[in-house]
């Protein structure tokens, strides 16, 4: 299809279940708009991917992909197709069968999505797996450069963006850290909570306040870790510039705070691709994923570290190993290199 394309196309676009996933997808979003001006989308997929682009002005309609509840699924799939009707253009961004079989019965002409699990069977352009070196921000695109018979361009590939105003970042008095000790993933992915505290609280004797994001189920963690912070603290006082903000914040209001943040420090996570997103100065722990894959995109003002050992990246959400070498990738990196590497991007002596 042509730039010149006719007015109200639709196209649909079957995000990725995780948070993070959907952010990075968002390149692919925006080089969809600028190929098509004249089009307008429809979204399936969970709630926390839909919000990261409903506010779009070209979103013609958001659909909540639930069906996984249903008893039995191909058909409540089935029904939601229904009710999304006849697109121009249907692409899926993740990789079960069940979102292939959603673009089939929606009677799109045009159904991209990657030639996996016995999906060829409902797409009309089957794509074969991206090269294993391109970050997963390139796989979404490399989906749509495949569809036009083009090679990707791997340096035209357009960073992380989100579809929310966001606040004009000034550097803060005190300085503002974000902190991540979730991973929803596995807990292979988690830095020791012992560590979050170390540097929690030589940040907070620093003067620096300190805020802690995750869902609702990751509060319990936060607060283990606050336990241990007041411990740690020479004046417990400074405790006070400590904050829990697990699960009481939006999808809109994460980003909102990420937005304004000096630094976020975190796993490799959902809330580390909205930081880079963002364009928050960054401190992203890896181990056992792919940090060619994953790693923040493209992002400014961003610290990876990572150790890479010769076990990882294993991509387990649990550490096999029981011996001494249980979940060394992350234990390995230790609070003074995360401190070091603070001080780095917060320009402190």
């Amino acid at each position: 299809m042509s730039v010149n394309a006719p007015k109200r196309m639709r196209i649909l676009l079957r995000l990725p279940n995780w948070l993070g996933d959907g952010v990075m997808a968002s390149s692919l979003f925006y080089t969809l708009k600028h190929h098509y001006p004249n089009a307008h989308f429809v979204l399936v997929g969970p709630t926390i991917t839909c919000e990261l682009f409903k506010k779009d002005e070209k979103i013609e309609a958001v659909f909540t992909d639930d069906t996984k509840k249903s008893f039995f699924r191909l058909l409540a799939t089935y029904k939601l197709a229904q009710k999304i009707g006849r697109c121009d253009i249907a692409i899926a961004l993740n990789n079960h069968f069940y979102s292939a079989f959603l673009l089939y019965a929606t009677k799109t002409p045009i159904r991209i999505g990657f030639a996996q699990f016995f999906r060829s069977l409902f797409l009309s352009h089957a794509i074969t797996a991206a090269p294993k070196e391109y970050h997963q921000v390139e796989k979404y695109c490399f989906l749509f450069s495949q569809f036009l018979k083009k090679e990707l361009d791997q340096k035209s590939v357009l960073p992380l963006k989100l579809a929310f105003d966001l606040p004009t970042h000034t550097p803060n008095t005190p300085k503002k850290i974000g902190f991540n000790p979730s991973a929803s993933y596995g807990s292979a992915k988690r830095w020791p909570a012992s560590y979050y505290a170390e540097v929690a609280a030589a940040l907070l004797e620093k003067g620096h306040e300190i805020y802690f994001f995750g869902a609702k189920e990751d509060a319990i963690v936060s607060e283990e870790i606050l336990k241990s912070v007041k411990s740690l603290l020479k004046n417990p006082l400074l405790s006070h510039n400590a904050y829990n903000l697990c699960g009481k914040t939006s999808i809109e209001e994460l980003i909102q705070r990420i937005a304004i943040l000096d630094l976020f420090i975190t796993n490799d996570s959902g809330p580390m691709h909205v930081a880079a997103s963002t364009k928050t100065p960054l401190i992203a722990l890896f181990g056992p994923t792919d940090e060619k894959e994953t790693r923040p995109y493209k992002a400014q003002k961003t610290i990876v570290l990572n150790h890479h050992l010769s076990c990882a990246p294993c991509k387990k959400r649990v550490c096999p190993l029981k011996n001494e070498k249980n979940h060394l990738c992350m234990r390995s990196i230790t609070p003074l290199e995360v401190l070091q590497a603070a001080h780095t991007l917060l320009e402190e002596p």
